[in-house]
């Protein structure tokens, strides 16, 4: 354990104690507090300042104008600890080196002071001035931590700083600054407590007490005290005692023990118990077993009858006696290593510049990044229940990844549909960032495929991001309606069946209900993918007097409503509508044909149209034989204000209500439809079909692909034509068989509107 008490050594100006059991093991004091040190051997400190003027930040502004983070070291080098080693080697002659360890530390603290020079305030108005008062140095920031307390005893601080505190940093690196690090350490180890040696000649001590007592006096009560003190005053008994602790670690009640156990040493050296001759032995055993002086001390206050009488001593008996006795106590010490901060840069000779950075709020880096994200939706109607966004804001990685580290995740519902984000603005990354987001419908929202739709990892460039759900799904609102005037004396009743097939994915919708005059419509609403065909089929059975009962087939329509006529007087109605910019229409003509082969039925018409009836409601009507059978054909020739001629030739419809213009004119649309048994039934898995339009001399060329799981009708394949009477178009069908094997159809040249395939692949 460390022994405190001399010799103490000093080596290289390190301060070196021993070891109270081993004589090779030592312990030195800590060094002053200096910067610790990195790996590679880089001082531990930086000082951030946050404004680069610190005039910018009012004196009675609290604001942080910086921040202060260093470690402090109390090690010595060591090349110096192996010359302090060799050096206790050769002075103390050790044959083997020295073992030198730290001061055994139990407890610390460590604090960090920065002072300010304060001046009391100035008398208030009309008081005489006082004496010039006299300024006082005060704490003005203070950190305090806990250092580790072994090895180099390694400590942490870090400090947020007032402007007053930043300026005094930046003053350290010119000269003295009123601030520095102060250690408090606590150690343990043994301290002398006291020592207490005694010579004494016994032939001398017994002379005097022969000459003073008789061998054959008895005495009742002997105070050894008196004899000791008489003997002192002769010098024939010598006392060297010193108390080296302080206050109770010197003991001091245990030292004047020790000086007890030799008063009764003496006692029992030069007398021995007798019987009182004036007091009767009552028991007669008073004596038996007395043989010390200490039993007789504490008998004669209960036993009068126990004196003393003087023992005759021979000279082999007497001799010179000496007593050194020393008691040794375990005390804790506390040490307060410190130092200033300017001797931390003077240590490495350290600069501003490799100290301080400062940070300018108006750099870039430190620009906020304000960003908003908000829900363009209708979540009653559509039953949205929640929105959830990821966004990724940082520098992109060199591949495209599948999926993106998530910086900020936001959660958007009917309450919340805007939320705004704060964060640094990264300027190598700018505005650009990555988001995807998830549509979580309520389970009574419209009939879908999907409960949740995502839209995946998306690029974005702004501080606003609106989202629109509705990109990634449709609604289809289709209504059957009992026309006025309906024969319900014919029909009470009619039965009305509405299917929705998704033929690319086979997702399907039905609804049926009876219609009669209490209840005269049939709503039905769904929500499919984005870019699923729209087309709903339909079939109507109407039930009669006396059980009859009247079926049509399936049929199919792109409107929003389905009108119920009376199935004896079907009539096909087409409304036109002139779309676009009426005033440079002069004139349009519109044909109309109408062909049922089956039932001898060929309609023709024309509607004329100028400027004089441009605004006027035009129609176009004609009798129905087979009321499923509604599909016609229309072209237009349009002349504009420039007297530029469009004619687009004939095209196929089935909608009641068209538009018509110079837009119209140039649009073509394609609906595909499959027709067949169901894939399965023939080992196909799917069918691929590619449309493809081609017009070499506007240099115009467009492709489309859509996939077919179920027959149904597919998407509209939508073009804007540069030349209204080039229609012609090309497709190829791809057979996926579930062998894996793929059979193919085409190329095949067409100009139809509604595209009619087969389910069933080609012979081989």
């Amino acid at each position: 354990m460390l022994y405190l008490h001399p010799p103490y050594y000093m080596y290289e100006g390190v301060p070196v104690m021993a070891d109270y059991h081993d004589p090779r093991q030592f312990y030195y004091l800590p060094n002053r507090p200096k910067l610790a040190v990195d790996e590679n051997g880089r001082p531990a400190i930086r000082l951030l300042i946050f404004r680069e003027n610190l005039d910018e930040v009012p004196p009675e502004e609290e604001h942080a104008a910086g921040f202060l983070v260093f470690d402090t070291s109390l090690a010595w080098p060591e090349a110096t600890l192996n010359k302090v080693a060799q050096k206790i080697q050769t002075d103390l002659s050790l044959d083997m080196p020295p073992r030198l360890a730290p001061l055994p530390y139990r407890n610390g603290s460590v604090r960090l002071t920065f002072l300010d020079k304060v001046t009391p305030p100035p008398p208030a108005a009309g008081e005489e001035p006082a004496e010039e008062p006299a300024s006082k140095w005060v704490p003005m920031l203070e950190s305090s931590g806990v250092p580790s307390l072994y090895g180099e005893n390694r400590a942490i601080f870090s400090a947020m700083l007032s402007k007053k505190a930043a300026a005094l940093m930046l003053g350290a690196f010119e000269g003295f600054i009123p601030a520095g690090v102060v250690y408090d350490l606590e150690y343990v180890g043994l301290q002398r407590a006291f020592n207490v040696h005694v010579e004494a000649d016994w032939e001398q001590v017994y002379h005097h007490i022969s000459e003073k007592y008789a061998v054959d006096l008895v005495f009742v009560s002997i105070n050894t005290a008196e004899i000791i003190d008489e003997l002192e005053e002769k010098q024939l008994i010598t006392f060297t005692a010193s108390l080296e602790g302080v206050d109770e670690e010197g003991m001091e009640a245990e030292f004047k023990a020790v000086r007890k156990e030799l008063e009764e040493f003496v006692l029992e050296k030069f007398f021995k118990p007798v019987t009182n001759p004036n007091q009767l032995d009552t028991d007669g055993g008073a004596m038996e077993g007395l043989q010390t002086a200490r039993q007789i001390v504490n008998l004669i206050h209960h036993w009068p009858s126990v004196g003393y009488s003087r023992l005759e001593l021979n000279m082999t008996q007497v001799r010179t006696l000496a007593v050194d006795y020393t008691m040794l106590k375990a005390v804790s010490r506390h040490i307060a290593p410190q130092a200033h901060l300017s001797l931390f840069f003077e240590d490495y000779n350290l600069t501003r510049d490799d100290v301080v950075t400062v940070v300018d709020g108006k750099d870039a880096m430190w620009e906020e990044l304000g960003f908003d994200i908000s829900a363009n939706a209708d979540f009653a109607t559509d039953g949205i229940h929640a929105i959830s966004t990821d966004v990724y804001y940082g520098l992109l990685p060199e591949a495209e990844p599948e999926t993106f580290p998530v910086s900020w995740s936001f959660l958007l519902d009917e309450t919340q549909t805007r939320v705004h984000k704060a964060a640094w603005y990264n300027p190598e990354v700018g505005n650009n960032m990555r988001y995807r987001y998830t549509v979580h419908f309520r389970p009574a929202a419209l009939p879908g495929p999907e409960t949740a739709v995502s839209s995946g990892w998306r690029e974005h460039n702004g501080r606003l991001l609106i989202l629109s759900p509705r990109e990634l799904y449709q609604t289809r609102q289709v209504e059957a309606q009992l026309v006025r005037g309906f024969p319900f004396d014919r029909y009470p009743q009619v039965h009305v069946h509405l299917r929705y097939v998704d033929t690319e994915t086979g997702w399907t919708h039905e609804d049926a209900a009876l219609l009669d005059e209490t209840k005269q419509q049939l709503p039905f609403a769904f929500r499919t993918r984005a870019g699923a065909g729209t087309a709903v089929s339909y079939r109507l059975t109407y039930l009669g007097l006396n059980g009859k009962r009247l079926e049509q087939d399936w049929r199919t329509t792109l409107d929003d409503t389905v009108f119920i006529t009376d199935p004896a007087d079907d009539y096909l109605t087409v409304r036109v509508l002139v779309a676009g910019n009426r005033a440079e229409i002069m004139n349009l003509i519109v044909d109309f044909k109408y062909i049922d082969e089956a039932n001898g039925v060929r309609e023709f018409g024309s509607l004329f149209i100028d400027q004089s009836n441009i605004n006027q409601l035009h129609q176009w009507r004609v009798p129905l034989a087979d009321p499923a059978q509604r599909r016609y054909w229309y072209s237009q020739l349009l002349i504009d204000a420039a007297g530029n001629v469009t004619q687009t030739g004939w095209m196929q419809a089935e909608k009641t209500t068209l538009p018509v213009g110079a837009v119209y004119a140039k649009l073509m649309e394609v609906q595909p439809e499959l027709l067949g048994p169901p894939l399965a039934e023939n080992g196909v898995e799917r069918i691929r079909l590619c449309l493809k339009y081609h017009d070499a001399f506007n240099g115009y060329q467009a492709e489309q692909e859509m996939m077919f799981a179920a027959p149904g009708k597919g998407e509209i394949w939508r073009l804007a034509l540069q030349d209204a009477g080039m229609r012609d178009y090309s497709y190829e069908l791809t057979y996926v068989m579930d062998t894996g094997f793929e059979q193919h159809a085409g190329p095949f040249s067409s100009r139809d509107t509604f595209l009619l395939l087969s389910s069933v692949p080609p012979e081989l």
